[in-house]
């Protein structure tokens, strides 16, 4: 069986021929890597598009109705947005190991990917992964 790490590892853009099988879990685990480096490169533009991911996790977090874990890492993330140097939060984003993806299961970074954004994303992931 693939490792974890190994799975996350590929969607920085290895051969189709590793890839995991489409619609899978490790295929979705690959394309919001994907969404989240796209998003870094935006951050890493425009540090203030931060604010998006801070305001969402306020908004979230004031309803009061998601388990403790959900909250945990939404409270790490803040911490990140808030108080981490930008190449450390650009770290957390694109981290391919099993903690990154555990901490993507969270994300507070809704809204900074447009709609053709995540479509184009989306589209490229699926012809680089179907045989």
């Amino acid at each position: 069986m693939t490792e974890p790490s190994e799975l996350h590892d590929r969607a920085a853009g290895s051969p189709a021929s590793t890839a995991p099988e489409p619609w899978s879990h490790p295929w979705h685990d690959q394309l919001g890597l994907r969404y989240h480096q796209a998003i870094a490169r935006k951050i890493r533009v425009r540090s203030d598009l931060r604010s998006i991911a801070v305001e969402n996790i306020v908004r979230w977090t004031a309803r009061n109705d998601y388990p403790a874990s959900v909250l945990r890492a939404l409270q790490v993330w803040r911490g990140l947005l808030t108080s981490a140097p930008l190449e450390e939060l650009l770290a957390a984003l694109t981290d391919p190991s099993e903690r990154g993806h555990e901490m993507r299961q969270n994300t507070p970074f809704a809204g900074i990917l447009t709609a053709e954004e995540r479509r184009r994303i989306r589209d490229e992931h699926e012809t680089a992964t179907t045989y």
